[in-house]
Formats: C-alpha cells, sequence, structure tokens
C-alpha cells in the first residue's frame, strides 16, 4: 500500500473538520425543505442573552400533556399514587398532533414511546414528575410535561417584550417545520 504525502495528508486532515461540520447541517435544512409546516400556540418569557442578543423562550400548549393522552406503556409507569414516573431520567417520547380547523393549530392526541409510522408527531423527553394542572382545586386533572427542543427563537432586539405581550393576549403562534418527529422553528407570527 502506498504512503500518503505530506500534502495529501494536510488536505485530508482539513477535509474530515469540514465534512463534519457539514453533516451537522443536513437534518435540519432537511427538515426546513422538506417538512409539513404545522402552527403551535405558544406562552413565551422574554430572556436576553449578552452574547446572542434578545431572543423568546418558548413554552408550546402540547408540552402539557393530560395523563390520559398516555399510552398504555407510560400510564402503567406511573407510580401508585399517580405523582411521577417510575423511571429516574427524562425518557425520550413522541407526541402525536392533529390539527384544529378551528385555531388552525395543532394539538397533542397521544404520547407513545414509539415512533409513529405516519402522521404528524414531534419527538421530545418526558419528565418523571407530574404536575397538579390547579393547585387550588384537588380535583383538577393531574399533566405530564414534555419537553421538545425547539424553545429558543432569537428575536431583533427589543422585540422580545412585545412578542411576550402578544403572547399573554393568546395571539402569538410558532410556525414549524417537523420532518420524522424533527422540529425546527420557521418563525413566530402575531394572530387577530
Amino acid at each position: 500500500m502506498r504512503k500518503l504525502t505530506r500534502n495529501k495528508q494536510f488536505f485530508l486532515s482539513l477535509l474530515v473538520p469540514v465534512i463534519i461540520l457539514i453533516a451537522m447541517t443536513v437534518k435540519p435544512l432537511l427538515t426546513v425543505l422538506t417538512g409539513e409546516t404545522i402552527y403551535l400556540q405558544t406562552t413565551p418569557v422574554d430572556p436576553s442573552d449578552i452574547v446572542y442578543g434578545d431572543y423568546v423562550d418558548l413554552e408550546f400548549e402540547i408540552e402539557t400533556i393530560p395523563l390520559n393522552l398516555l399510552d398504555m406503556g407510560l400510564q402503567k409507569q406511573l407510580s401508585n399514587d399517580k405523582e411521577y414516573f417510575n423511571f429516574d431520567n427524562a425518557k425520550t417520547v413522541y407526541i402525536k398532533l392533529k390539527q384544529n380547523k378551528k385555531t388552525n393549530t395543532y394539538d397533542a392526541i397521544k404520547v407513545t414511546e414509539t415512533k409513529p409510522k405516519t402522521g404528524v408527531f414531534i419527538k421530545g423527553e418526558l419528565d418523571s414528575s407530574i404536575d397538579q394542572a390547579d393547585w387550588d382545586n384537588d380535583k383538577s386533572p393531574k399533566v405530564a410535561h414534555v419537553n421538545i427542543p425547539i424553545e429558543r427563537y432569537y428575536v431583533e432586539d427589543n422585540k422580545g417584550t412585545h412578542l411576550e405581550k402578544q403572547s399573554q393576549k393568546g395571539k402569538l403562534k410558532a410556525e414549524i417545520r417537523v420532518r420524522n418527529g424533527y422540529a425546527v422553528i420557521r418563525s413566530i407570527n402575531i394572530v387577530d
């Protein structure tokens, strides 16, 4: 076998990191180009980052899941008093979504550990604790929380506060592209 010359070794060593960086962009780019567009209702907070500037930290309605939307396998992992799940760390789950024709947003219809073969779904992580939906009412339904990894959206300086106010009025929705469970935020829209 012939040895590589120094020049070829040098160019090969430069090429490997470039290939790795390009490979990291394939999944988000493929999602943006070929993914399905959906809209989710948001509830943001308005933090600021010294390096990146203003951004909106988003919370989506579909992240708060009533326990009856969990598949049977997940429901069996609930503790006897339904205060927590019998696993220590967050568990990878898939939120199956269905379009609400009235609001044009997508709602959660099922949460499962098994990746769906069809339909619109987002991959997330199920927290091991259960939240009481309403602290003043002991009879309120308990809910689980699923974190989906699209929580930060960067905006122009001084726009975050305006977006937060619009969200508190229920007028803020996120346009998201979803492909095979992977989601990318395209924009945040103010809806009248």
